[in-house]
């Protein structure tokens, strides 16, 4: 199987899916990579929704 892109996307989180979907918007051939089974599984599937201020 052979894939051509413009840009390639490690992660398929909320950055990661947000990043992509802006370069496709600009007319970009975009690949995104996840490990996990689904987009959004790693900490962005798993947030308490909890904000910490430093």
């Amino acid at each position: 199987m052979t894939t051509q892109a413009d840009a390639i996307v490690i992660g398929a989180g909320i950055v990661g899916a947000a990043c992509a979907r802006r370069l496709s918007e600009r007319g970009l051939r975009v690949v995104v990579l996840e490990r996990e089974p689904a987009p959004a599984a790693g900490s962005t599937g798993r947030s308490a929704a909890g904000v910490r201020v430093q």
